[in-house]
């Protein structure tokens, strides 16, 4: 995951900070918001293999880290308080 300077940061969490979910968003208006994300990006470089893999390998590695970084810690949480798969 490429952890941007903090001074670049500023910029897209000030474009973001209007960005709200609420309890009740759904898995479709999550989807939709990182569409548009990455279209807006393919659209701003110009269309090309090179740009639209890009934008593609972006979503796969932040999810990637999204599972890195909170999913895994949560699946070991669980296996801690329920204990493990036993076969």
């Amino acid at each position: 995951m490429p952890y941007i300077p903090q001074e670049s940061r500023k910029d897209y969490d000030l474009a973001l900070q209007d960005l709200d979910f609420d309890e009740k968003a759904k898995k479709g208006e999550l989807t939709y918001v990182l569409y548009v994300i990455a279209l807006r990006y393919i659209e701003t470089k110009g269309t090309s293999y090179t740009t639209v893999s890009d934008a593609i390998g972006c979503l796969t590695d932040s999810a990637e880290e999204i599972r890195r970084r909170i999913l895994n810690p949560y699946e070991d949480e669980k296996i801690k308080e329920n204990g493990d798969v036993e076969v």
